[in-house]
């Protein structure tokens, strides 16, 4: 048997906390949740859509009714909804969420007429049902997914995976599944050769493909991670076969970082597995659509947002005197420094006291600076940042041109001097109130998060990724006001609580340490 280092009772306690009843208990709550969403939301659909439009007798409309809840719900399941691979893509998620509804509306129909005469057939009923149906069972579906996720931040629902290969690769896959929980994704060890070298050491590993089952065993690995780069041809089928052979699940990565799925396709030659990768041309006219929403929805929002910043301006100022608006130096688009604006959040001298209170950042592995407990943040601004009614003034800059609704993260001149060339890209575009990072993983402390997500959007812009982030957008605020006006209740400080425990186990790239 191969020898390899357990890595500590730390791991061991880990490993042992979660038992295969526990996680397949987990798994299958997760599912009945998923199940009670959409028996609820397509019952309320066809129930209301034949209660109101059928022209059938009331115990046909039950019926009626009956046979397209069922049939709809029997697709979802037959299309695979259930199952975590085709729930991890949302847009191919909703699309064979419509074909079920789809199938749902055509055996209303069907059986509307088969149990009535021709003129009572259910069609209104069939597609003001169908809208219904998609749109409630879409999205709570997208709730219950960004449920999913600030719960695995937090740690629970975790996948444990065992990684295939020990290169450069790896390590930057080991370091983003570890500083983002939010995947859903733990690293239980890593079988390669020179195990004993790099991050992995001190983790469960092996050195032969034959012993992967024995190590998914021995950490409860569901299943294992294949790094492209890291593995031969050979030694892939190898892994393959063994691995599926013990009943694991296979994910393959082929070390296309940068690259959104939306832009792979399956091209197999012979029969092998092969991937096309479309290039990414935006049209010019989306970039000039894009700035026409900027202009467009900053005009209707600041004077509909104009009592509230009123109301907060009073408030800011009846607190301690101070100015209301605090103008923020950063770098802008092609990195320019320029100024943004924003409510003020902190006392007068918050800028002095920087130095004295640099031991309680929760940001790890780069130059970027947050405390939770912030003691410069006023009673006031604690209210404002969680409800973001502070950068509501950053409207202004939308509508000036400094800003855009929708871009990386803006950083400030200390912070972009520490960025490499790679992470400087990001300034091609306008920086944004909100962006990917923002609501992908706004918690998360690693600076590697930041840095992959900025350069994910520029690398993959489209309009449709905007009006996504906008729509999540909308949802993390509203979740995290109703938070801040609940009480005894900090998620937050559990979240960061968590992902500090985590380590890091490789150099973040991107920063000069």
């Amino acid at each position: 048997m191969t020898s390899f280092n357990r890595g500590g009772a730390a791991y061991i306690a880990d490993r042992d906390r979660v038992s295969d009843a526990t996680r397949n208990r987990s798994e299958r709550s997760l599912r009945r949740q998923l199940f009670a969403g959409d028996l609820a939301a397509v019952s309320l659909a066809w129930g209301l859509a034949m209660f109101f439009q059928s022209q059938l007798r009331p115990d046909r409309s039950v019926a009626v009714s009956l046979a397209a809840i069922v049939s709809t719900l029997v697709v979802i399941k037959f299309l695979g909804l259930y199952q975590s691979w085709v729930c991890s893509e949302f847009s191919r998620q909703a699309a064979r969420i419509i074909m079920a509804i789809a199938v749902g509306g055509t055996v209303l129909v069907a059986t509307g007429w088969l149990s009535g005469d021709i003129a009572a057939t259910p069609a209104a009923p069939a597609i003001e049902g169908a809208l219904v149906a998609a749109v409630l069972v879409i999205g709570l579906r997208w709730r219950f997914r960004r449920w999913l996720k600030s719960k695995r931040a937090e740690g629970y629902f975790l996948q444990t995976v065992v990684l295939v290969g020990t290169n450069e690769d790896t390590a930057a896959m080991w370091q983003m599944l570890s500083d983002e929980p939010e995947l859903g994704y733990k690293v239980g060890g890593v079988v390669g050769k020179h195990v004993d070298e790099g991050p992995w050491r001190d983790m469960p590993h092996r050195s032969a493909l034959a012993d992967l089952p024995e190590l998914c065993e021995e950490v409860g690995a569901e299943g294992v991670i294949l790094v492209g780069s890291a593995v031969t041809a050979a030694e892939s089928a190898t892994a393959v076969q063994v691995s599926l052979a013990s009943g694991l699940h296979v994910q393959f990565w082929p070390g296309l970082a940068g690259v959104l799925s939306s832009r792979i396709r399956t091209a197999p030659v012979s029969g092998l597995p092969m991937l096309y990768i479309e290039a990414h041309r935006p049209p010019v006219w989306h970039m000039w659509t894009k700035r026409a929403i900027d202009i467009v929805a900053a005009a209707v929002l600041i004077p509909l947002s104009a009592p509230v910043l009123l109301a907060a301006a009073v408030l800011i100022r009846l607190e301690d005197k101070g100015p209301v608006i605090y103008r923020h130096a950063v770098i802008g688009r092609y990195g320019v420094h320029t100024e943004v604006l924003k409510l003020r959040t902190m006392v007068p001298n918050a800028a002095q006291m920087l130095d004295r209170i640099e031991e309680l950042n929760e940001r790890k592995g780069g130059p970027l600076f947050k405390a939770a407990n912030d003691p410069r943040v006023t009673k006031i601004g604690h209210l404002l940042r969680a409800t973001s009614i502070d950068e509501l003034p950053q409207l202004w800059d939308v509508l000036t041109g400094r800003m855009s609704l929708v871009g990386p993260r803006f950083a400030v001149p200390k912070e972009a001097a520490e960025f490499d060339e790679e992470l400087q890209r990001r300034t091609v575009m306008r920086p944004g109130i909100t962006g990917l990072w923002q609501t992908e993983a706004r918690d998360n402390p690693s600076f590697s998060a930041y840095r992959r997500l900025d350069l994910v959007y520029v690398d993959n812009w489209s309009l449709g990724l905007d009006l996504a982030i906008i729509v999540n957008t909308a949802h993390a605020v509203s979740v995290r006001a109703v938070k801040a006006v609940l009480p005894g209740r900090n998620h937050h400080k559990e979240k960061v609580a968590r992902a500090a425990a985590v380590p890091s186990l490789v150099k973040t790239p991107g920063v000069k340490l």
